[in-house]
Parts: C-alpha cells; sequence; structure tokens
C-alpha cells in the first residue's frame, strides 16, 4: 500500500479490555468525529474469552462499512520483556526459539502457548517483546475475517500509548488500565526498561510505590524527575505526586496509530 493509501484510509481502531470495548475510525490519521463509542463488557473474571465474544458480536452487528480494523489488548492478556541482543533475532525460525527461552525463563512454561514477537530494534540492541495468548490472537483475527474485515494489526496497548507521547520525548511513562499498571523509562525513540504489576481502583497510592520499588533495582531512575502518566482505568485520583504529569486521553482507542507489530 502506497503513503497516500494508508493516509487516506479509514480504520477502526479498536481496544479490548475485559470490561469494556472502545472503539473509533481514524481518518487520514485523525479520529473521525462522533466515531468513538464504548461497548461495557460483564466479566467478572476478566477472561478473555468473555472479551473476545463480545468483539465477535459487535462486530456481527455493526451495519457499517466493512471497514478495516486496528485492535489493541489490555495490558494484562499481553506479557512484555526487553529481551538482549541475539543473532538468533535474524532469522525468523531461530528468532521465535530465543523469544521462547527468553519468556519461558520469566514466565513458565506457559509461555510455550503463546506468539511471541519483537520490535525491529537497531541492530545489536536490545528489543521490546510481546506474548500473547495464540488463541486470543487467532480469535481476534477470526472475527474479523468471519465478517470479511481485514485485521491490519493486533498489539499490546503499551504501543499505541508510547506512540501517541513519543514525539515529547518523556524519559519515562506510566499506564494505568483497570487492575494493572505498567512503568517504562524511554530513549533513543524507544522503551527500554518495563515494570508491571497489578493494581487496585485507588491506584494513586501504588503508583509512587511502585517506581520506588523499581528505583530499587534501577538506580538510575533516581535521575528521572517527570513520568508522563496515561490514565485508561476510568478512575481519577487526587493528589498524585508531582512527578506524575497526566496526559489527556479520550479513549484507550483513541491513541491508535500505525501499528509497531502487524
Amino acid at each position: 500500500m502506497s503513503l497516500i493509501e494508508r493516509l487516506a484510509r479509514t480504520t477502526v481502531c479498536l481496544h479490548l479490555a475485559p470490561h469494556a470495548l472502545h472503539g473509533v475510525q481514524r481518518r487520514a490519521g485523525r479520529p473521525v468525529a462522533g466515531s468513538a463509542f464504548h461497548l461495557p463488557i460483564v466479566n467478572p473474571g476478566a477472561s478473555w474469552e468473555v472479551a473476545l465474544a463480545a468483539l465477535c458480536g459487535w462486530l456481527e452487528q455493526d451495519s457499517g462499512k466493512k471497514l478495516p480494523l486496528a485492535v489493541s489488548l489490555a495490558s494484562r492478556w499481553c506479557a512484555m520483556l526487553i529481551v538482549p541482543w541475539s543473532g538468533a533475532l535474524l532469522d525468523t525460525a531461530s528468532a521465535q526459539r530465543f523469544l521462547h527461552g527468553q519468556f519461558a525463563a520469566v514466565y513458565g512454561d506457559s509461555a510455550r502457548a503463546w506468539r511471541l514477537t519483537a520490535d525491529d530494534a537497531p541492530f545489536g540492541q536490545p528489543r521490546l517483546a510481546c506474548g500473547i495468548d495464540a488463541a486470543l490472537l487467532q480469535g481476534v483475527q477470526d472475527a474479523a475475517g468471519a465478517q470479511g474485515r481485514r485485521c491490519l494489526s493486533v498489539e499490546p496497548i503499551v504501543g499505541p500509548a508510547w506512540r501517541s507521547i513519543a514525539a515529547g520525548k518523556p524519559a519515562a511513562f506510566a499506564l494505568v488500565e483497570a487492575g494493572r499498571l505498567l512503568l517504562a523509562t524511554s530513549g533513543g525513540g524507544r522503551i527500554t526498561a518495563l515494570h508491571s504489576q497489578s493494581c487496585d481502583a485507588a491506584w494513586g497510592a501504588e503508583l509512587e510505590r511502585a517506581w520506588r520499588r523499581w528505583n530499587l533495582r534501577a538506580p538510575q531512575l533516581d535521575t528521572i524527575e517527570h513520568v508522563a502518566l496515561l490514565n485508561l482505568s476510568g478512575v481519577p485520583q487526587p493528589d498524585l505526586p508531582a512527578r506524575f504529569q497526566a496526559m489527556p486521553v479520550a479513549s484507550a482507542a483513541h491513541l491508535m496509530r500505525e501499528a509497531a507489530w502487524a
């Protein structure tokens, strides 16, 4: 596809989370006015199977044009790692073996059932890698295909979140979702380190504690004065520490740009 075609096309950007499906159309890189929607999902167990069923139902009922989809997934369903450089990453087959070894060392044998991919970092540099349950990923792609839709990308929400603020070159950012908290540092236009954990609805106090605990393992965080904050939890917090600077976010779906991973 040419650059002109890519910029001119209309894409439905979706964010699938345990308790909601968010969507918005983007045309020429900008959200289309009045196109945003929010579909609540009753999902006490926060399972991806229930959320996927809701996505399938919405696709079946959507009466719009068969516009292509770009999908982001909640962090709780995406395992993230910064993996060291290896020559194995230069070949598709060996890259999968290398990534599975890296993820299995951290997440155990369950990682064998995940689809793994890494970003395209410069030669010799560590790479940001993601693991998504293969059944979930296939389910999203099959749901789109069943309705005659192209699925342009499926990626963790941390990707769109980072790209939405990357132009400002923050040294670090925090991403808060319902029940999940992610901290990341950046440099050279890329994510360089990650910390992820669960959190409750009163995440404001936990945010500072999480930063301090991470700082114990990564003393270089001492030099970071400001952390960009993206709150997708739907629960604002009063009196946040001054280091965390809230960024305006309409919804998770609004964060979508061109995908880092297809």
